[in-house]
């Protein structure tokens, strides 16, 4: 008993104190399903592991369906951090990339960054 008094009282204090043990799995470990889903739960209370986690999914999932979603949320995570500046610069890849994507208008909401126009007549 007196070997696993530790274990027991470190668990009973984070019980008592709201936090939890570590228990899920590695970012490197989800799907992307599960990735995105981890992303939208941290991008209030931590949007650094929000931005992590946006990052690990680019590296792993860089041309999926959810890309264009993935990279606004990471532009929210650097709002959220107070990076206003690296925001910024992501949001106008993200609306060269997607100038006409569903999250374009929010990216631009957030960031005051505008789809360049093209074609003829547009300024560089």
């Amino acid at each position: 008993m007196a070997r696993w008094l530790p274990v027991l009282l470190l668990t009973a204090s984070c019980a008592g104190s709201g936090k939890q043990v570590a228990t899920s799995s590695k970012p490197a470990d989800l799907d992307e399903v599960s990735l995105m889903a981890r992303l939208h739960d941290q991008l209030q209370p931590d949007p650094a592991s929000a931005l992590a986690l946006a990052e690990e999914g680019e590296r792993r999932f860089a041309d999926s369906p959810r890309a264009e979603e993935r990279s606004a949320l990471a532009i929210q995570a650097l709002i959220n951090l107070d990076r206003i500046g690296a925001a910024r610069s992501r949001a106008y890849k993200f609306l060269a990339r997607y100038p006409d994507g569903a999250y374009s208008a929010q990216v631009a909401a957030m960031t005051g960054v505008h789809p360049t126009p093209a074609g003829p007549g547009a300024h560089p």
